[in-house]
């Protein structure tokens, strides 16, 4: 009986247990293991054996599990990464969409934040990433094949902004407003910056530990803040009217709250939603193609009495 089932476990599930165990050996060869780190490869081996139905999630989810690890081991290769930019992208920030007074816009808002933007900016930085986990379940409860593309668009967006990473490392503008535009200083710690202003009108310190965890403090371009929300408006615009206003108008107040934050520059912004938008086109003609060069099931037909076909 034991032999058997071994034997019937789809490949795939030994496939998960063998990323699920060697990432947890790796986080713990490099001295970065949390606690999420096991709570994450777990339930990855968990999800692959509890059954077809969570594996059937698993198949088309997996690049979520892929891109959480992507993100997290970003500080394994950064010592390889190119001549960080500080100063040049301020200024050209200033040059190309100037703000009143001769100054860039992250800079402008640094000085006039209020407490409601504060809130409202706040609670949309903190739902960027929310918004595209609901989305993809509702697509797999619904049964769409959107719920598959979404997320392995998902992990193209985030693997193309790490490669700019690597490419075009770029201070954000809290950097620059706290420590200038000179040479980079690799020893600065990561900052929640202005999202520190909602966790101090709420008593809590949810993005002083989520950017405390950030392994990279100069990857402000692009802004995968601003391209999540637009790459999910894409996936639902054909949903209708309703949904396309409600994710556009998220999307647009996401890539606000990362000026207003001071978090990115309308720069980083635009590229996000280049970045996003070439992930989302580049998975949508991967899947046209590997449906098309899928073989078509094949169409018994019906004989006549006596195997005469004609009519």
């Amino acid at each position: 009986m034991t032999s058997r089932s071994r034997d019937n476990t789809p490949a795939f599930t030994w496939f998960v247990t063998f990323m699920g165990a060697g990432h947890l050996m790796l986080v713990l060869a490099t001295g970065r293991l949390r606690w999420e780190h096991v709570v994450a490869d777990a339930l990855l081996v968990g999800v692959a054996w509890a059954g077809p139905r969570t594996r059937r999630f698993l198949l088309g989810g997996f690049p979520l599990w892929l891109t959480g690890m992507l993100l997290d081991s970003q500080g394994l290769w950064l010592s390889l990464r190119g001549e960080i930019h500080t100063g040049d992208l301020w200024a050209r920030e200033r040059l190309w969409f100037p703000a009143p007074g001769g100054v860039n816009w992250p800079e402008w808002w640094s000085t006039r934040s209020h407490p409601a933007l504060d809130l409202l900016c706040g609670f949309a930085y903190a739902a960027y990433l929310y918004e595209v986990f609901v989305v993809a379940i509702f697509f797999f409860v619904k049964k769409d094949d959107r719920f598959q593309r979404l997320c392995w668009a998902f992990l193209a967006v985030n693997a193309l902004g790490v490669v700019v990473y690597m490419l075009y490392p770029a201070a954000p503008p809290w950097y620059i407003l706290q420590y200038g535009p000179g040479p980079a200083n690799l020893a600065a710690l990561p900052s929640p910056a202005g999202t520190a202003r909602f966790d101090a009108l709420l008593g809590i310190s949810y993005f002083a530990g989520f950017y405390s965890r950030n392994p990279n403090v100069f990857g402000a371009m692009p802004s995968l803040h601003a391209a999540y929300p637009f790459m999910v408006m894409l996936f639902v615009w054909r949903n209708g009217t309703a949904w396309r206003v409600v994710t556009g108008t998220f999307a647009l107040l996401v890539a606000f709250s990362a000026v207003y934050l001071t978090h990115h520059y309308i720069l980083d912004v635009l590229a996000g939603l280049m970045a996003a938008l070439a992930a989302y086109l580049a998975v949508e003609l991967a899947f046209a193609r590997a449906r098309r060069s899928a073989p078509l099931p094949a169409v018994s037909i019906p004989l006549t009495p006596g195997g005469d076909t004609r009519a």
